[in-house]
């Protein structure tokens, strides 16, 4: 039987310039992001060894990079950038949720958030 485990990161904030208007992407703004994988690390667990697993210091890093040196319009082209490059990179991952929240987001009202979730899978 195929087991499930998931590992999450949750609310990493990054500073980045993404957004359809011109100043959005000129002045950039933070993103909060969480990047929940599904994978099997009974061999991690079992043997305690980081090598078995994912690791997630590198999802991190992933995340990273793509937030603050790409730029995009659209959250949704995030998200979705963030999600397939996951399961490109670590093979482990059999699918991944990405959720990517925008604070301040220019609107003429009040909100928190706008949030989008991606989810891929092999």
């Amino acid at each position: 039987m195929e087991k499930k485990h998931f590992i999450r990161l949750q609310n990493a904030v990054f500073y980045g310039y993404h957004g359809n208007h011109h100043e959005e992407r000129f002045l950039g703004g933070r993103f909060h992001i969480d990047v929940e994988m599904e994978t099997d690390f009974s061999a991690a667990a079992e043997n305690d060894d980081l090598h078995l697993t994912v690791n997630y210091e590198a999802v991190y890093n992933l995340m990273q990079d793509i937030v603050t040196n790409e730029t995009f319009k659209l959250i949704e082209t995030l998200g979705r950038r963030i999600a397939l490059n996951v399961l490109e990179q670590f093979v482990e991952v059999r699918a991944v949720k990405v959720c990517v929240r925008k604070p301040g987001v220019p609107l003429k009202g009040v909100i928190d958030f706008v949030e989008v979730e991606v989810n891929e899978h092999r």
